[in-house]
């Protein structure tokens, strides 16, 4: 709760990454747009799975059975914003590094609440996870989500149809925490209630107990926003999980992800060596 510490702007500039970023992060983002579109034709296997009726209700399933495992891509966009199809060429630096990857898309707000998007990715999950074993992909299951991809992530392991094949949950400049945002403009989309708040607070209600965690943030972030994923790593680790909190050197919330997911990083050939060592579980 260190965030009520802060004023109503300084929340802001904390914990609004457009905010602590400024006008470059237009061009960050149409340069993750510009690198999908160059490298989706590197991705081999089907895109576009229906698991519902909303057309944002569908994931792509890019996973051979040569795969040592399988990640699940939850994107960010702090619930309101970005498609799984912006990060395509993040998804082709995963499969080089060995791993099959689902990416997944769901209803955005302000047309669906949060605690809609959570049970519509939970209907996602169960229909990735039907599909894969009717495919004969038995590789183990890691999800990984970046900002708020993180904190649905962290929900998404309670779902009972993966519990048995979840082995990683890796989380990338995650946000648990919900009270601050009532506070900030992003609220203007989101429209959280307090109940809302009380019952998807990831310090209120943990993920499943079992599964290892990576926990990483920029260390170019802002301070309120890496403290976010130190008080997660905290919880899970006092709660008797095993967790990896890493922070990475000069990196701020979205080149973050370019690092950790490019194995040929150094901080993402981290990343990948703790994902490998989860195969063996």
């Amino acid at each position: 709760m260190t965030w009520k510490k802060w004023s109503h702007s300084d929340l802001e500039k904390q914990f609004n990454p457009r905010a602590a970023i400024g006008e470059e992060i237009t061009t960050i983002l149409a340069g993750w747009e510009a690198a999908s579109d160059e490298r989706r034709v590197e991705l081999e296997g089907n895109f576009d799975i229906a698991y519902g009726d909303h057309p944002l209700m569908q994931y792509d399933c890019h996973v051979k059975s040569s795969d040592k495992l399988i990640i699940i891509n939850i994107h960010g966009g702090y619930f309101r914003a970005f498609d799984k199809s912006g990060m395509d060429s993040h998804v082709a630096d995963l499969i080089k590094s060995g791993f099959g990857v689902v990416n997944i898309n769901y209803p955005l707000c302000p047309e669906v609440t949060l605690t809609s998007i959570v049970k519509t990715l939970g209907i996602g999950i169960s229909h990735v996870m039907e599909y894969l074993e009717a495919k004969g992909f038995n590789q183990k299951v890691v999800l990984l989500g970046h900002s708020a991809g993180a904190h649905l992530g962290m929900h998404l392991s309670h779902e009972p149809v993966i519990r048995k094949k979840l082995v990683g949950i890796v989380a990338l400049s995650g946000v648990f925490e919900l009270g601050f945002i009532q506070e900030i403009s992003i609220q203007d989309d989101v429209h959280l209630s307090d109940d809302e708040v009380n019952k998807l607070d990831c310090l209120n209600f943990p993920p499943l107990l079992g599964p290892k965690y990576y926990i990483s943030a920029g260390g170019d972030e802002p301070s309120a926003w890496i403290d976010q994923s130190w008080i997660m790593a905290n919880l899970l680790t006092k709660r008797g999980d095993d967790v990896t909190l890493h922070v990475c050197a000069g990196a701020h919330h979205f080149n973050l992800v370019d690092y950790l997911c490019d194995g040929n990083h150094l901080d993402g050939a981290v990343l990948k060596t703790w994902i490998n060592s989860l195969c063996k579980e």
